[in-house]
């Protein structure tokens, strides 16, 4: 789980009441909704045209390995499960379906 200080520089001005965690190999994700480049050049199109999607890790399950909260990553615009938390979209994705980690 993202610790109060991370949440908040990632723009949040608070904590949804109500947290999931993920169990096992799974993770939470809070997917990005717009296109955007990131400082080093790396565009991430928002167009469901294009097969991936990027969000910020929130959670972790005990099993994922090489991923923690906070971590910018890449996925497959068809991969997970989306839910509300404090009304904001939010993934639930297994480790295996994630194919990079960036930093910006």
């Amino acid at each position: 789980m993202l610790d109060d200080d991370t949440f908040h520089r990632l723009g949040h001005a608070e904590r949804p009441s109500m947290q999931i965690d993920p169990l096992d190999d799974h993770l939470t994700i809070e997917p990005t909704s717009d296109e955007h480049e990131t400082r080093g050049g790396l565009i991430i199109p928002s167009s469901a045209e294009v097969p991936v999607r990027s969000g910020v890790v929130l959670a972790v399950g005990d099993d994922v390995q090489g991923v923690a909260p906070g971590d910018k990553v890449l996925f497959p615009r068809a991969a997970g499960l989306e839910v509300r938390l404090g009304g904001e979209p939010v993934l639930i994705v297994r480790r295996g379906d994630l194919v990079a980690r960036y930093v910006d």
